[in-house]
């Protein structure tokens, strides 16, 4: 882990494309913004871990627990019992 002291205005780089530059400093915390491609995902840490924690229940979950929508589905899921 690499860890930094930035002031005001000032912002990190990242590979890829990716800023991180301080924006304000107050008693409750600091504010950042991320500059970054369209096609990066960004999210805070607890958003991320519920995200991960639900691909990984549905990643568990069975098949045939899961109402078939139409009948073509239905009829897979009949060959496959």
């Amino acid at each position: 882990m690499l860890v930094v002291q930035r002031r005001v205005g000032e912002r990190l780089v990242l590979s890829g494309g990716i800023e991180i530059t301080v924006v304000a400093v107050g008693r409750g915390g600091v504010k950042l913004a991320v500059t970054a491609p369209k096609d990066v995902w960004i999210a805070r840490g607890e958003v991320h871990d519920a995200v991960v924690s639900a691909n990984a229940a549905a990643a568990r979950t069975r098949r045939s627990s899961l109402p078939a929508s139409n009948v073509e589905e239905r009829s897979l899921l009949e060959e496959s019992r």
